[in-house]
C-alpha cells in the first residue's frame, strides 16, 4: 500500500471510530442519522472513562499531526471534526468533571418520533422498535435520575424539568395519533408501555426539580477555554464582549432608522405592525409561497448556490404540550432509502385566530415566516445541508455539534439577504429580521457578559429586557438558559466570524458566490475546520 493510501486509510478509520463513539453514547444521533440497528436501543447510564476519551483523543490528534498539506481538503475537514469532537468530549470529563451527560442529553433519549414519523420500515417493524424503546424508559430514566447530583446550573434544570413534563405528555399522544391514523393496528400494549413511560418522565422532573440551582458561572479563564473547545474561538473573552456589545448596538441602531422610516415612535409599534401581515391562510400555505420566493430571490442573486436533490416536506406540528417552536429534520444519510427533510412548523387551529396577541400575529405573521425561511430552507440550514451531502461525509452531516457554524450561518444568510434587497419596499421584513438578529446579539452579549463576571444574572435579566423589550419573566428566562446552554449565544458568534471572513474575499460577485458555496459544502465543522476547507474549495475553484 502507498504512503498515502495507508494515511488515509488509517485517518478515515479514527474518524469512523469518533463517529461509532458519539453513536454508542448518544444512540438518538445515530437513529436519527439513519442507523436504524440503534432502534430501541438507550444508552449505558454509567460513568464516562477518561482513560477512553483520552485515547480516542490521541487517535485523532496523531492522525491529523500525520496529515500532509496536500491532503484531500474533505479528508482534513472530516478530521478536523472528529478532532473538535474528541476534544470536547475529553475537556468536558476532565475539565469541567462532567462525568456523566447532563438531564437534556438524558432527556433527549425518550424521543419515539423517529420510529413513526417517516416509512423507513413497514409500520409493524416501526411499532415493535417503538414499544421496545418506550419499555426500556422507566428503567433508563430511573437510573439517570441517580446521576443528576445535588445541584444543578439553574438554566439546565429549569429546561429539563420542563422537557421531561412535555414528554410526559408527548409519549402518550404520540400513541393516540398512531391509533387515529392507524385505526386497524393494535396498540393496546403499545399505549400501556407509553404509559409507563409518561409516568417515568413525570418521576425524572421531580428529581431535576428536586436539586439544587446554581450558577455554575466559569470565569474569564474557563470561558476562554469552553470557547476555543466547543466553537474554535481563540479570542481574549475582553475582546469577545466588546464585539458582542459593539453588535447589539449596531443592529439596535438599523432597527431604530426602520423604525425612523416607517414614521413610528417605538421598536415595539413597529413589532406590532408585524401582526398586521399575517394572512388568513394556513401557516404552510403561506410558507410554501414564501420559500418559492425566497429561492427564485437567491437564483437571480447568484452569490450562492441553492441547487437541492432531496426534496423539502413541510408538515404541521401537533406537539399537545405547546410547543410553538420550528423545527428542522434531516434526511438520515445512513437511511437505505432516501427519506425528504422534514420542516414542522406550528399551525393554530382556526379558532385562535390571526390577532395581535396571536401565536399567529406574534410569530407567525408573513414577515417572521421569511425570516424563518432563510434561516431553516432557502439558504440555511436546508441548502446547507444538501451542499454538504454532496461533499459525501458522514462525521459532518450525521453528527450536530458545532451551532457556531451551522447555527452561525444560517443567521448570517438572514442579515444577506437583507444586504441584498430581499426587503427592499417591505419594512417589515427588515423590523423582523432586525428583531431576530438583536435577541441573537443580545444572547451572546449576556452569555460573555455574566460568564465572564461583567454583569450579575440581575443585571443581564435588566439589560436584556432593555434591549430587547421582552418581559422581565421573559428576560430572566432567556438569561438562564443561555448561560447554561451557550448553545444561543452561537448564532451571532458564529455570524460574525463568516462576516470577518468574508472580508478576505475581494473582487467579483463569482469570487464571493465560491467563498459562500464553499462554506456551505463543509457541512457541520468547527468554525477554524470551516474556513480552512472553505479557503482551500475557494482556492481551486478561483484557480
Amino acid at each position: 500500500m502507498q504512503p498515502g493510501r495507508a494515511v488515509s486509510v488509517a485517518a478515515k478509520a479514527v474518524v469512523s471510530e469518533v463517529l461509532q463513539h458519539i453513536f454508542e453514547q448518544y444512540p438518538n444521533i445515530a437513529r436519527r442519522a439513519g442507523r436504524h440497528d440503534y432502534d430501541g436501543r438507550l444508552p449505558e447510564v454509567a460513568p464516562r472513562s477518561l482513560d477512553d476519551l483520552a485515547k480516542l483523543r490521541a487517535a485523532v490528534r496523531a492522525q491529523v499531526a500525520g496529515l500532509p498539506a496536500t491532503a484531500d481538503p474533505e479528508l482534513r475537514a472530516d478530521l478536523d471534526a472528529a478532532l473538535a469532537i474528541a476534544e470536547e468530549e475529553h475537556f468536558c470529563l476532565a475539565v469541567l468533571g462532567q462525568v456523566h451527560p447532563g438531564p437534556r442529553d438524558w432527556l433527549a433519549e425518550t424521543d419515539v418520533s423517529v420510529y413513526l414519523r417517516r416509512p423507513y420500515a413497514p409500520l409493524a417493524e416501526r411499532v415493535a422498535a417503538c414499544a421496545a424503546h418506550l419499555a426500556g424508559l422507566p428503567t433508563f430514566l430511573e437510573q439517570a435520575a441517580g446521576t443528576l447530583g445535588r445541584r444543578l446550573p439553574a438554566g439546565d434544570r429549569m429546561r429539563a424539568t420542563e422537557h421531561a413534563r412535555a414528554q410526559a405528555v408527548n409519549l402518550p399522544a404520540a400513541v393516540r395519533r398512531l391509533v387515529r391514523d392507524h385505526p386497524e393496528h393494535d396498540s393496546a400494549a403499545l399505549a400501556e408501555s407509553a404509559a409507563a413511560a409518561a409516568t417515568a418522565c413525570e418521576d425524572f422532573a421531580k428529581a431535576v426539580a428536586a436539586t439544587a440551582p446554581t450558577n455554575a458561572l466559569h470565569g474569564p479563564e474557563l470561558l476562554g477555554e469552553v470557547l476555543s473547545v466547543s466553537a474554535g474561538v481563540d479570542r481574549p473573552v475582553a475582546e469577545l464582549v466588546d464585539e458582542a456589545r459593539h453588535e447589539v448596538e449596531r443592529v439596535a441602531g438599523a432597527l431604530d432608522a426602520v423604525v425612523a422610516r416607517l414614521g413610528l415612535g417605538t421598536r415595539e409599534e413597529a413589532y406590532a405592525r408585524l401582526a398586521g401581515h399575517a394572512a388568513t391562510g394556513s401557516v404552510l400555505d403561506s410558507l410554501t409561497a414564501i420559500i418559492a420566493r425566497v429561492k427564485d430571490f437567491w437564483v437571480t442573486e447568484d452569490i450562492l448556490s441553492v441547487d437541492t436533490s432531496t426534496p423539502l416536506e413541510l408538515r404541521a406540528g401537533d406537539d399537545v404540550a405547546g410547543s410553538a417552536r420550528v423545527e428542522f429534520a434531516i434526511s438520515p444519510p445512513l437511511a437505505e432509502v432516501s427519506q425528504p427533510h422534514l420542516l414542522t412548523v406550528p399551525e393554530p387551529a382556526e379558532s385562535a385566530g390571526a390577532g395581535p396577541d396571536s401565536i399567529r400575529g406574534q410569530y407567525l405573521n408573513d414577515p417572521m415566516l421569511e425570516v424563518i425561511t432563510l434561516h431553516e430552507v432557502y439558504a440555511g440550514h436546508y441548502a446547507h445541508l444538501e451542499a454538504g451531502l454532496r461533499g459525501g461525509s458522514l462525521v459532518r452531516t450525521c453528527v450536530p455539534w458545532f451551532p457556531a457554524f451551522t447555527e452561525g450561518w444560517a443567521h448570517y444568510v438572514e442579515e444577506l439577504a437583507m444586504e441584498r434587497g430581499l426587503a427592499d419596499g417591505r419594512p417589515e421584513v427588515e423590523v423582523a429580521q432586525l428583531r431576530s438578529a438583536l435577541e441573537a446579539a443580545t444572547r451572546l452579549l449576556v452569555c460573555l457578559s455574566v460568564h465572564a463576571g461583567r454583569w450579575t444574572f440581575a443585571e443581564a435579566a435588566e439589560q436584556a429586557a432593555l434591549i430587547c423589550g421582552w418581559s422581565p419573566a421573559r428576560a430572566a428566562r432567556e438569561v438562564l438558559v443561555v448561560v447554561a446552554d451557550p448553545a444561543g449565544a452561537m448564532y451571532t458568534l458564529g455570524k460574525l466570524r463568516i462576516r470577518e471572513w468574508r472580508r478576505e474575499v475581494a473582487g467579483s460577485p463569482g469570487d464571493l458566490k465560491a467563498f459562500h458555496d464553499g462554506l456551505m459544502r463543509c457541512g457541520s465543522a468547527p468554525l477554524p475546520a470551516a474556513l480552512r476547507y472553505c479557503r482551500q474549495t475557494l482556492a481551486g475553484a478561483l484557480s
